[in-house]
């Protein structure tokens, strides 16, 4: 029996991946990443202030140009990763039509036209629940992304007791 079905048209939206990107940026990143993000961001401030104070003392100039371009470069880097990131996931995706996800009493079925999976519920490492979407990680970096506006069997607000029961994994509201 199938308890819970999802339907997606044509995969996974632009949106689903973005709020994974993020997700994945505010709990599952290292400390050294937010480090190496922090020093970007130094970076940038360093180089785009010192251009800015110059393109606005000596006027415009080769290098004071240069400078401004590269911090400000730095800086939407810094801003737009979880973007970026989202991009980049969303290219190298398999590109899918008709993907279902039928949850049952053996596990998470997902089928396609391209190939049918199946993940038992012991597969599931943490459960997770961000902007409108469940998340159900399989490992650190891969997750199914179930938004709750696309389960067109059962209701969404009875997934959580469902997943949680079969899963023995407390979801994690952020």
């Amino acid at each position: 029996m199938d308890y819970f079905v999802l339907r997606f048209d044509h995969g996974y939206r632009k949106k689903d991946i973005l709020a994974l990107s993020k997700l994945s940026g505010k709990v599952l990143r290292k400390w050294s990443g937010r480090l190496i993000s922090a020093f970007g961001l130094l970076v940038a401030l360093f180089l785009l202030i010192p251009g800015v104070f110059r393109l606005c003392t000596e006027g415009l100039g080769a290098e004071q140009a240069f400078w401004t371009v590269l911090g400000v470069g730095m800086l939407a880097l810094t801003f737009f990763k979880a973007r970026l990131n989202a991009w980049g996931a969303r290219r190298q995706a398999i590109r899918v039509e008709n993907l279902t996800m039928k949850f049952s009493d053996e596990g998470l079925t997902e089928s396609s036209d391209k190939a049918t999976v199946l993940a038992p519920y012991s597969a599931m490492e943490r459960l997770m629940h961000y902007r409108g979407c469940y998340f159900l990680f399989v490992d650190r970096l891969h997750a199914y992304i179930l938004p709750e506006d696309r389960f067109v069997v059962g209701d969404s607000a009875d997934f959580r007791t469902f997943i949680e029961a079969k899963t023995g994994k407390t979801v994690e509201y952020i």
